[in-house]
């Protein structure tokens, strides 16, 4: 019986053991497939972050374009105003400018054009276009027109007198009364824009492009058949809530390429950057694991029988040799995503570098970007090498060093501009952003930097502080003709008296005729101090900020604005305590703010206060490492609706006829250039604005108050 029986056993062993097989296999094919899985999630998620941080980057172009449109809208508002006042000097000289601004090429521009308020072109950057040409018909001067005092930026278009793809910028100029005079166009090249996003792209399967509401304005791949043209009907760009600001989706191109689609909305504007990357390429990796993981699972069946025969140990082994191999997969796809991160880090149009900050306020550099010799001339291997990069800043940048590590490692981020030496010699401009991304147990933190070019950017911004000037000496050309035409008299006046006296009473005269040359010679020493202050007024200051008396730029503008405020009936009262330390500032640039608040002051006054006492107090006092300065008037105050908006260009608060709307943004922007600020309050019967300025490094700090 036990051998007619043995055969079934056996049999039933042999199932058994094929069973086992079978489950393993498939259990190992499960476990493959899952493996499958997470790896593309893995390769899905990575290629959505990446696309995202290309958006960035595109948006950081964008960024940069328009705010050279910002500052040539602000120069053909003076324009226009010098225009009005019949200053054809001052209005060439600002012709000159935007003309070789846009020459330039930096930012792409093809013209600037002044549209008058019948539609005509008044001027156009372009030369020889001085043909009539009307533009009353273009949606771009209607909506303004009709009240949109905001930018504008048209759909993509052929320009009448360029004749090539461009979007209009456009915001409108206003007349002495505030009403609308035309309109300021800044036409931007599309295919210039497009080269330069063709410069961001990654992978030659991958495009970055701009949109236009849902036409496409710029792409980088072919731009010749994409500018102009409208996303499809079931794009899934078209679905993008309107509160949205950025995201990424899946989608297919024009061409039926999968991609990931990450994008992000121009704030204020209709203009959204994307950024498509091949879904495809993302996925290589995954296909060839995924058929390695397949054949592994296919063969561990087999396997799997042979493991049950020879024992556990074999297969022990068997398994430890297949997780080795998919270790070795993940990291052949890490180092690859590395040196695809890494490769687009060298295409970004700035310099990123990283490094610590140790508790006792030291810096080491730990890496820099590919892209530094192209940025700043000196390669991230030279960088690395030098005992202290800050050698290459200027001698008072490099001495704040300290302190700008210190703000931030409190604040956990910081933004500075200075002056870096390049590796030819070469002096620019750069604006560094830092941010602290990991704060150790020791006290150190780890940080990460990205610095940008901004010379042309800085360029501009002195262009118009220029303009400015310019616009505000204008305003006070009655005033400083009275303050001049007063000595003048005076000297006029003595100098007769000294010629009667002379005829009628000979050498007994000369006592008085003493006396009167005497006062001709103090006349005429005011008469010089008021024209050295104009010509110190004139002229460009673009220096760094830098150890000044406080006393000495109120003077300077008390000088300038002597006369109008006095013709107006305003008394003007200045007190500074002899012992004020010094402060960080240009003398310039700081004249010109205090001009331009005393001026705002005279225009509120004038138009609130008929009757009574009419008054501007300037008063300062230090306060810890800061003097802070206030200069408070009865003209009746801001609205309170109004004073977040105070420093917008082109917004202003004054009566028809009385401004731009650029000096306090004007004010502003010196302010931030020497490390301080200004803020507007409402006080006793009116405004007080307040400046707080750093106090120079060599002054002791005061006692807070």
């Amino acid at each position: 019986m036990n051998a007619l029986a043995y055969p079934p056993r056996a049999a039933s062993r042999r199932w058994l053991a094929w069973l086992v097989a079978l489950a393993i296999g498939g259990a190992m094919l499960l476990a493959g497939e899952a493996l499958i899985a997470r790896l593309s999630r893995d390769a899905t998620e990575s290629a959505r972050v990446e696309a995202e941080a290309a958006a960035d980057v595109v948006h950081q172009v964008l960024l940069r374009r328009l705010e050279a449109v910002e500052v040539l809208h602000r120069l053909t508002q003076s324009w226009l105003v010098l225009r009005e006042s019949g200053n054809d000097q001052g209005r060439s000289a600002i012709e000159t400018e935007l003309a070789s601004t846009v020459n330039a090429g930096q930012f792409g521009f093809i013209q600037v054009a002044i549209i008058g308020r019948d539609g005509w072109m008044l001027w156009s950057s372009i030369p020889g276009s001085g043909a009539p040409v009307y533009l009353g018909d273009r949606e771009h001067f209607r909506v303004h027109a009709q009240g949109l005092r905001g930018l504008f930026i048209s759909i993509p278009l052929v320009g009448r007198v360029s004749q090539r793809w461009t979007v209009q910028l456009t915001r409108p100029v206003l007349g002495p009364d505030a009403s609308f005079a035309g309109v300021a166009v800044v036409s931007m090249d599309l295919h210039n824009l497009s080269d330069a996003l063709a410069e961001i792209q990654f992978r030659p399967q991958d495009s970055a492009m701009i949109l236009r509401g849902t036409l496409r304005a710029a792409h980088s791949r072919n731009p010749g058949t994409a500018i102009g043209t409208e996303l499809a009907a079931d794009d899934p760009l078209r679905q993008m809530a309107p509160d949205q600001l950025t995201g990424s989706t899946l989608r297919v191109t024009p061409d039926g390429q999968q991609s990931i689609t990450a994008w992000r909305r121009v704030a204020g504007t209709p203009l959204t950057v994307a950024y498509i990357q091949d879904y495809a390429a993302s996925q290589a990796g995954v296909a060839n694991v995924a058929l390695l993981v397949r054949l592994t699972a296919g063969a561990g069946g087999a396997v799997t029988l042979m493991l049950l025969w020879v024992g556990l140990a074999v297969r022990a082994r068997s398994t430890a040799r297949r997780a080795a191999e998919a270790a070795e997969i993940e990291r052949s796809l890490a180092q690859a995503a590395s040196r695809t991160y890494a490769r687009r880090i060298a295409g970004l149009p700035g310099l990123i570098y990283g490094g610590d900050i140790r508790p006792d306020g030291s810096f080491t550099l730990t890496h820099v970007s590919e892209s530094a010799g192209r940025v700043i001339g000196w390669t991230g291997e030279q960088l690395l090498g030098m005992a202290d990069p800050h050698d290459l800043m200027e001698g008072e940048d490099a001495a704040r060093q300290g302190e700008f590590y210190a703000s931030l490692v409190r604040q956990g981020e910081a933004q500075r501009e200075f002056r870096v030496r390049r590796g030819d010699g070469q002096w620019i401009w750069v604006r560094d952003s830092v941010r602290v991304v990991d704060r150790r147990a020791d006290g150190s933190v780890e940080m990460v930097g990205y610095i940008a070019d901004i010379s042309d950017e800085r360029a501009i911004q002195a262009k118009l502080q220029n303009a400015g000037r310019l616009t505000t000496l204008g305003e006070m050309a009655t005033g400083l003709a009275h303050e001049l035409n007063q000595p003048l008299a005076v000297m006029s006046l003595a100098a007769d008296n000294a010629a009667r006296a002379l005829q009628r009473r000979g050498a007994a005269a000369l006592p008085d005729i003493q006396e009167r040359l005497s006062r001709i010679g103090q006349q005429a020493q005011r008469a010089r101090d008021i024209v050295d202050h104009l010509r110190v007024f004139g002229r460009s200051d673009e220096g760094e900020p830098e150890p000044l008396a406080l006393a000495q730029a109120v003077e300077g503008a008390s000088v300038l604005t002597n006369g109008a405020l006095h013709a107006a009936g305003i008394e003007l009262s200045v007190d500074l305590p002899p012992d004020l330390p010094p402060v960080m500032a240009r003398l310039v640039p700081l004249e010109q703010a205090i001009v331009n608040l005393l001026m705002n002051a005279r225009d509120a006054i004038d138009e609130h206060r008929a009757e009574g006492e009419r008054w501007i107090r300037i008063a300062a006092a230090a306060q810890g490492t800061m003097v802070v300065m206030t200069i408070a008037d009865n003209g009746g105050g801001i609205p309170e609706t109004h004073i977040d908006r105070l420093f917008e260009p082109f917004f202003t608060t004054k009566a028809p006829g009385k401004g731009t709307g650029l000096g306090l943004p004007l004010v502003h922007a010196a302010m931030r250039a020497f490390g301080g600020s200004i803020t507007a309050t409402n006080g006793e019967g009116g405004a007080v604005m307040t400046l707080a300025f750093p106090i120079a490094p060599s002054a002791p700090a005061a006692p807070d108050a």
